[in-house]
């Protein structure tokens, strides 16, 4: 049984940007559009902005009241799109429901969108999401080649599941399902890699996972200040490497968000 180790992993991505930065000759400039006063958004985007401290990229956050009319963020955007200092742009999710989520995150231009929510909307994208990329690093990690393998996605959220099933599908015996899926233990129990993104803690019950599986787990709930995932921490005993909540996919995800903005397409 394998643990994987992502916080380890993230040290070596941003290591490894890092010393890409010096070489740039030009800083690249990351621009995140929050709309609101989330305080979920709020840690996230101070978690970006140390992370573009220590690379030595330029971060600009553009905050915007819950009542903004989407035009006014349409416009900021096709602005910052036509910005030459300006490498990426994402929007910080989630948005209040006033806000035409779809609408703004068709006008992000292909090649800025390093959050890759186009691509999770499925329109064109010069890139993947960062967590689908963290996702894919733990399987490499794993040593387990997941094509031609039994996978599992139990998930179909716009952010993970979705995107995820896209971008795996031809390679694998896929089987897509959610927390609701009838018998869902039934459709895990052969999988040769479970991935968990329902954001439902303990879903996964060891009874639900086969003997030398891999477990994948991008589901983050907070629960009474302390953050839970997907996977019931028993089923570790059965799974030949699994990814630890906290510690796992996410501190992994953040380091691919700058992976796709400094190696910009």
């Amino acid at each position: 049984m394998i643990k994987f180790d992502g916080k380890k992993i993230r040290d070596e991505i941003l290591a490894d940007l890092k010393k890409k930065v010096g070489s740039l000759s030009y800083v690249p400039k990351l621009s995140v559009i929050w709309i609101g006063n989330d305080s979920v958004s709020a840690r996230y985007i101070e978690q970006k902005q140390r992370v573009a401290e220590f690379l030595g990229v330029c971060f600009g956050v553009i905050k915007f009241p819950e009542s903004v009319s989407n035009e006014t963020v349409k416009t900021k955007i096709e602005a910052l799109n036509a910005d030459p200092s300006v490498t990426g742009v994402m929007i910080q999710l989630p948005v209040p429901e006033s806000v035409d989520k779809e609408k703004l995150i068709a006008a992000i231009a292909r090649e800025k969108d390093v959050d890759a929510l186009r691509f999770c909307s499925d329109l064109v994208c010069n890139f993947r999401p960062p967590v689908i990329l963290a996702i894919m690093e733990a399987l490499k990690v794993s040593g387990v080649d997941h094509r031609g393998k039994k996978v599992a996605i139990v998930g179909k959220g716009f952010l993970v599941g979705s995107p995820l099933a896209r971008h795996l599908q031809g390679d694998t015996d896929l089987r897509i399902a959610d927390d609701r899926t009838p018998y869902l233990g039934t459709m895990t129990l052969d999988a040769d890699i479970i991935i968990s993104a329902t954001g439902k803690p303990g879903l996964i019950k060891p009874d639900m996972v086969k003997d030398g599986a891999v477990l994948i787990d991008a589901g983050t709930t907070e629960i009474g200040g302390k953050l839970a995932g997907d996977v019931d921490p028993r089923a570790y005993d059965k799974a030949s490497f699994y990814t630890p909540v906290p510690g796992g996919i996410g501190p992994v995800t953040v380091a691919m968000l700058f992976q796709n903005l400094i190696q910009k397409l």
